[in-house]
């Protein structure tokens, strides 16, 4: 008792090898939720970086959606389009993981796993086929009339005008950082991510809103936002002012363009 006693004063367990002081057991331990997000976005943003296909298919789904806010669609045709773009990345994304797995698990040629990636292949085009019919049928009957007379009707949907600048804002800062190859998605990198969303929302309430006293308090927000950033280390002022820049600026032109 008393040599065990010894040994724990001494930083040692029974066996007589050293202990590291406040370090417990974190097998089994599931990441918090912020981190698991982070996780995922960064798989996303490595998916982008290394696979061609992939690329091709987001920026393809981008113009696509980005698109459909010029035509007079039902919120039923939006769900659809969007719905058929996301099964497109979805699928292309398993299809990155199955490879990546089958690699590791052989390193030279095996007729299995080459049937595997031709399987996994095979899902992706199906998806992409059945997103392509979807897009045709949905998408045809507006492509039809004026390019004008489309805008007009657009112009009265500043929902649509909303969701699409907002989701572009998004869009647009992980691209730039998969491209600048900087920071994460939640941390670091250029622009900030945090400033470009707050100071989007921002430049929304402003111009949904003829409250000055609301467009106010959600900039003091934003600022506050933007402050903890750089206090932080998180991010320098020069990438807090690019994310604010882009947010404000991408919103505006938005409205801008269609709703004035």
């Amino acid at each position: 008792m008393a040599s065990e006693r010894e040994q724990q004063r001494s930083g040692r367990d029974p066996r007589g090898t050293a202990r590291k002081p406040g370090r417990r057991a974190t097998l089994g331990r599931k990441p918090k939720m912020s981190q698991s997000f982070n996780n995922a976005l960064e798989g996303i943003v490595y998916a982008l970086k290394s696979e061609r296909n992939i690329r091709i298919h987001f920026i393809i789904g981008v113009i696509v959606i980005g698109g459909s806010l010029f035509l007079n669609i039902s919120r039923l045709e939006l769900v659809l389009i969007i719905m058929a773009v996301a099964v497109v990345l979805v699928a292309e994304l398993i299809n990155t993981a199955i490879e990546k797995a089958m690699d590791l698990v052989s390193t030279t040629y095996h007729p299995l796993v080459r049937l595997v990636k031709d399987i996994a292949a095979g899902a992706v085009f199906i998806a992409t086929i059945a997103a392509v019919i979807i897009g045709y049928l949905v998408l045809f009957k507006g492509l039809k009339p004026h390019i004008f007379s489309v805008i007009r009707a657009v112009k009265g949907s500043p929902e649509y005008v909303t969701l699409i600048s907002f989701t572009l804002v998004i869009i647009l800062v992980i691209l730039g950082k998969v491209l600048l190859g900087r920071g994460t998605p939640l941390h670091g990198g250029m622009p900030s991510g945090h400033a470009a969303v707050s100071f989007a929302i921002f430049a929304i309430v402003t111009l949904v809103t003829a409250n000055p006293l609301v467009s106010v308090l959600v900039f003091l927000l934003a600022l506050i936002i933007a402050d903890t950033r750089i206090r932080r280390g998180i991010h320098s002022w020069r990438e807090v002012l690019a994310g604010a820049l882009l947010g404000i600026g991408l919103v505006t032109l938005f409205y801008w363009l269609f709703l004035t």
